[in-house]
């Protein structure tokens, strides 16, 4: 279908507009996985696609496959145009905001307003405006109160944990869109021989005892150690736990991000257990069929929350008091539990099917 037919195939009369905020770091490829999953959800909706994209780089409209013809908007110096485009829009206007974190400290109070204008001017115009499943981090006022407002007037806001839930008064938890990213087989369980480490560099070394850890746990079970890089930032902590670990590294380098991406699923798919505190390498790790575990220091409670919403609990352990031997128990427990992993994963993709469909159906009816 072509991206600027409308929902229902046909063109109408009068034109129609969709807009969607797709930022984000061409180096962060957990961003680029919602970020896409967000621009599936507005593609084919209305007669013209309009997305911002802030200061991302080229290669990031390659990232999130935007289609030809779409009128993209960079660099904060076009947020008037956005605006602009968004108070003149038709009538029934679609607006998309961003999947991902929320961040509500009190930098972001003029952030919040705007979000709600546009809410606002998009709600007047009878159109529809969808918030993907979001986190809140940082919650202080005034920014809560305008996101609360903005979000309470939206058709469709959803929530990727309890507690942003709660904070809202939302009544929607959902898994995170990351995992309407596509179930991979994988290999069989039988030929899966790798253990993947993919942890942030700009956190503290989680110690002697968690190395000890990992490197008994994988020769135990017959594990290749492997570490590899989600975000570049990440690369020399990689690097440094390769070393430590007696495993193979596996830089990102000048490979291209959509190869990296690729490169980084094919890894997953031949991984049993993936350990890290990115959430986006868990769900990728989930994804293809490996045990995604949290095992860190002090660990946030993001990783824990979003995978609750998934029907997945106890993934995440917090090792800064304990001992290479618990460290070790707990690892090994979590490999038994594929089937687990495997059927709350297909489930959780089901649902971010089940939200696209309706997203369309709702802007279906607001035209109607």
């Amino acid at each position: 279908m072509d991206s600027r037919r409308t929902v229902d195939g046909s063109r109408r009369d009068h034109p129609t507009r969709t807009l969607v905020s797709l930022t984000g770091p061409a180096a962060n490829i957990g961003d680029a996985l919602i970020r896409r999953s967000t621009l599936d959800w507005a593609l084919a909706t209305s007669d013209e696609l309009i997305v911002y994209t802030g200061d991302a780089p080229d290669v990031w409209l390659r990232q999130l496959g935007v289609p030809t013809g779409t009128r993209v908007l960079r660099s904060k110096k076009s947020i008037a145009r956005w605006l602009w485009l968004i108070a003149t829009a038709p009538a029934h206007p679609v607006l998309i905001f961003e999947a991902g974190e929320v961040p509500l400290d009190r930098g972001n109070v003029l952030r919040e307003l705007v979000f709600l204008a546009e809410t606002l001017l998009v709600r007047l115009k009878r159109g529809v405006v969808v918030r993907p499943p979001r986190g809140i981090r940082a919650a202080t006022q005034p920014a809560l109160w305008l996101h609360t407002r903005a979000a309470r007037l939206s058709q469709i806001a959803l929530w990727r944990d309890d507690e942003s839930a709660r904070l809202t008064g939302g009544e929607r938890v959902v898994p995170d869109i990351g995992f309407g990213a596509g179930i991979r087989p994988g290999m069989p369980d039988g030929e899966r021989s790798e253990l993947i480490v993919s942890l942030r560099g700009t956190r503290p070394h989680p110690g002697n005892a968690w190395v000890e850890a990992v490197r008994t746990l994988a020769a135990a079970e017959g594990l290749d150690i492997r570490t590899v890089v989600q975000v570049r930032e990440d690369e020399e902590r990689a690097r440094e736990f390769a070393e430590a670990l007696g495993g193979e590294f596996e830089a990102w380098g000048d490979r291209d991000p959509l190869a990296q991406e690729e490169l980084l699923r094919q890894r997953y798919d031949g991984a049993r257990l993936v350990i890290s505190d990115r959430m986006h390498v868990l769900v990728l790790a989930a994804l293809s069929g490996a045990v995604p575990v949290e095992a860190v220091p002090h660990p946030t409670r993001k990783v824990a929350q979003a995978f609750s919403a998934a029907g997945l609990h106890d993934l995440t352990l917090d090792t800064s008091a304990s001992s290479a031997d618990d460290i070790v128990a707990f690892l090994r427990a979590q490999l038994t539990r594929t089937d687990e992993v495997r059927e709350h994963t297909q489930a959780a993709a089901e649902t971010v099917a089940d939200l696209r469909t309706e997203v369309r159906a709702t802007i279906l009816a607001a035209r109607s």
